[in-house]
């Protein structure tokens, strides 16, 4: 908790002198990330942002996350929930009026305890974009994004990332019957930002 609190004080210092050196916009955000509801579970939450933009192309800034997780388990009658929380930065390209390709970074807090359960922070480290377009009041952000980080981890020796129930793009596998093999770490986001001046 405590290396986590210094990760997200050194970010919004950082952000924040930044911003002072010269005149820029401001906008907050308010993100959906990847929900999905059934009768056997399902996954809600998102993140606050702040946005600092430059040029009206370069948009940068901390973020605050929380996401909610259940199952039902209609055969035994068993259910469970989960959550994350945790926080960390963007920095988004905008161009052509309607794109915008970008990463996010993000400290969670991880609530799985697999295969090291003295290790409850997770870093994600997402790359990707999407549609970003302006109307008068409203930014619309519409991104697919792929974690980089939980990509790269061995899923023997380390814990998952705590956003794996988001992911909705499996593999093909040829040798199962179903031919269906692991969810590739891609999870969509949906982020309404709101100007401040």
């Amino acid at each position: 908790m405590y290396r986590a609190s210094l990760f997200l004080i050194l970010i919004v210092s950082l952000v924040l002198n930044q911003s002072a050196l010269s005149q820029k916009s401001y906008e907050i955000g308010a993100e959906i990330q990847a929900a999905s509801f059934s009768n056997l579970g399902g996954s809600v939450g998102g993140a606050a942002k702040f946005a600092i933009v430059e040029d009206e192309t370069v948009a940068y800034g901390p973020s605050l996350r929380y996401q909610y997780f259940w199952s039902n388990n209609t055969f035994t009658g068993l259910s469970s929930n989960a959550s994350t929380f945790g926080g960390g930065g963007f920095l988004h390209y905008r161009f052509m009026d309607w794109f915008y390709a970008g990463t996010e970074v993000e400290l969670l807090r991880n609530p799985f305890n697999n295969v090291e359960p003295s290790k409850k922070w997770t870093v994600t480290g997402f790359v990707g974009g999407g549609i970003s377009r302006e109307w008068e009041w409203v930014r619309f952000n519409f991104g697919i994004l792929f974690d980089v980080v939980d990509a790269l981890k061995d899923p023997i020796t380390t814990n998952p990332s705590p956003l794996r129930r988001d992911y909705f793009i499996r593999r093909q596998n040829p040798n199962t019957a179903q031919g269906q093999g692991a969810y590739l770490p891609i999870i969509y986001r949906v982020t309404f930002f709101f100007p401040l001046n």
